[in-house]
């Protein structure tokens, strides 16, 4: 995926379709600006790889650059069901309030998805049996995934957040790794939540989603809130959270949130993903599923910014939908670095 504010490195230009979009439409506009002296001008879409490289090449040091934007976005019903046939008319696009025009508009559904799972592994977790709940819903998740998806385990407990599977297609050795997890030590969730997302966004390209599967406490961050949310939203990697309901939380009046909850659904709204609190095995099945209706189709709307400096302030993003009782799920934001 393109990322706002970086020229697509040469060699990751063929790794997937987002970076296909950045591609032609940045020589798109190389060619709208410049005259090749002796060659005719030839559209982007009628050239093959190897021409589109040469002309990147050749142009790299212009003045002008294309920033584009590129935001995976899902729309849902009010039950939650994916919402499939709208067109680029149907979404209005804000960045920093100031409207701008949608540049392209597609659809994803068959592309493989790599999904990394963050399990919590602190102590916390092995009360009422909420580890082994953990791992048979990553196991239900694994199984239920396509030919061609990857899926990698992340694990954090005391000061530790490491790789325990890197992504993989083989469920086997996936399984058993997990299987052997044991929880232990106090709750980094900040730190964790902090340092993940690059660490998924540098191991992989294409479509790609982290699962945050925790009980929601902390008590050993040296992160505040505040950072660990603007390292998330740096990079472009959905949080999908599942928490579990503590026993107190559990006997709250319903609809009430606690402070644990509202900054893990905070986490995910910013990254455009979401939080499903569970009390049960029936709604950690629902949380699953939910998940993965969300990853198998998604609309991508490009963008150019229409600012000159770039500066490393982040800029707010808002899409709304023009009909009404939709609800549209994207990510909030960017950095816009040099």
């Amino acid at each position: 995926m393109c990322v706002p504010g970086r020229r697509t490195p040469k060699n990751n230009i063929f790794r997937g379709t987002l970076a296909r979009i950045g591609l032609i439409l940045a020589v798109g506009s190389i060619l709208t600006g410049l005259h090749l002296a002796g060659e005719k001008q030839q559209a982007p879409e009628d050239m093959d790889p190897a021409e589109l490289d040469k002309i990147l090449e050749l142009h790299r040091t212009e003045r002008e650059e294309v920033r584009l934007v590129l935001l995976p976005a899902v729309v849902l019903t009010k039950k939650g069901r994916p919402v499939r046939g709208l067109k680029a008319e149907d979404f209005q696009l804000f960045e920093d309030h100031v409207p701008h025009e949608i540049k392209y508009f597609g659809t994803e559904d068959q592309e493989p998805v790599s999904i990394a799972f963050l399990l919590d592994l602190s102590g916390s977790m092995r009360q009422v049996g909420k580890l082994d709940e953990a791992k048979e819903a990553i196991r239900v998740f694994v199984d239920s995934l396509r030919t061609g998806d990857r899926f990698g385990l992340i694990g954090f407990a005391d000061d530790q957040v490491s790789w325990i599977t890197e992504f993989t297609a083989d469920r086997e050795r996936f399984l058993l790794r997990l299987g052997v997890q044991e929880a232990y030590g106090q709750t980094a969730l900040f730190d964790a939540l902090g340092a993940t997302p690059s660490l998924v966004d540098k191991e992989t390209k294409g479509r790609k989603a982290i699962v945050l599967i925790t009980d929601g406490h902390d008590n050993a961050s040296t992160m505040n809130t505040f950072k660990a949310v603007q390292l998330a939203r740096s990079v472009e990697v959905p949080i999908y959270t599942i928490a579990f309901a503590s026993m107190a939380e559990r006997l709250q009046p319903k609809g009430s949130v606690s402070p644990g909850m509202a900054i893990l659904g905070r986490f995910s709204r910013e990254t455009g993903g979401r939080i499903y609190g569970v009390d049960d095995p029936d709604e950690l099945k629902e949380a699953v599923i939910g998940i993965q209706e969300e990853l198998r189709f998604q609309y991508v709307i490009g963008y150019h910014s229409l600012r000159d400096t770039w500066d490393g302030a982040f800029r707010r993003i808002k899409v709304e939908l023009a009909r009404k009782g939709l609800e549209i799920r994207t990510r909030r934001g960017y950095y816009a670095n040099p």
